[in-house]
């Protein structure tokens, strides 16, 4: 299965940005992940102290809270679990149900066809600008 990450950054309910990326063929479980890894990787480089992420999957969320070193990404659950563990003043992953999530799931669908690089948002577009 095609799979696209994608994620928008808020601060105050006010956009700050948004990405997408086609990470190439892989489960919804590991797009998630991906997304998780982009938005706080993301947070972290433009020094944001404070960040909540919210992700569709509960699994997801407990596979970083509850690491297993059997799971066959663990090395790449660790990277996530490291950077959640930096010298952040407040960081949080929750769920969101899928119906609240809907701008970052039209990014990342206009992402599957887009080849390359994590794509940055300065601005929302203009196909989400109603659902923010």
């Amino acid at each position: 299965m095609r799979a696209s990450v994608g994620g928008i950054m808020k601060h105050n309910e006010r956009w700050v940005r948004g990405f997408g990326s086609m990470i190439g063929l892989d489960d919804p479980q590991t797009a998630e992940l991906w997304a998780i890894y982009y938005g706080l990787r993301m947070d972290w480089e433009r020094e944001m102290t404070s960040v909540v992420v919210f992700t569709e999957r509960r699994d997801a969320i407990d596979l970083i809270n509850n690491p297993d070193p059997a799971y066959p990404m663990a090395a790449f659950i660790e990277m996530i679990t490291m950077l959640k563990g930096e010298a952040w003043s407040h960081v949080d992953i929750q769920y969101i149900h899928t119906d609240a999530n809907v701008a970052a799931n039209v990014l990342a669908i206009d992402c599957l066809d887009v080849e390359g690089d994590l794509k940055e948002f300065a601005e929302p577009p203009h196909a989400i600008i109603h659902l923010i």
